[in-house]
């Protein structure tokens, strides 16, 4: 899914099994932060692999690139705080 702007979602900071991570909540599901890219044929072309393996694949404009951010299981986060 692509999404217009990052205001659409709730922003979090989450601990992971691999650390402290910036999140975001949408439509219920916890994504982080995979890759930037310059474009969005870019950011589409580079997302294909997760979209075929199934996992939930947001894109989000950022002031000069697109975020691709991927769906994290509830079973690795180990404490979240909302940013305000």
């Amino acid at each position: 899914m692509i999404l217009n702007s990052l205001n659409q979602v709730r922003s979090i900071v989450i601990n992971t099994v691999v650390g402290t991570e910036k999140a975001i909540i949408f439509l219920g599901k916890i994504f982080v932060v995979d890759k930037a890219y310059n474009s969005l044929n870019e950011a589409i072309a580079g997302c294909k692999r997760d979209l075929d393996l199934g996992m939930a694949v947001l894109i989000a404009p950022e002031t000069t690139q697109f975020s691709v951010w991927v769906a994290i299981p509830n079973e690795m986060i180990l404490q979240s705080d909302v940013i305000v």
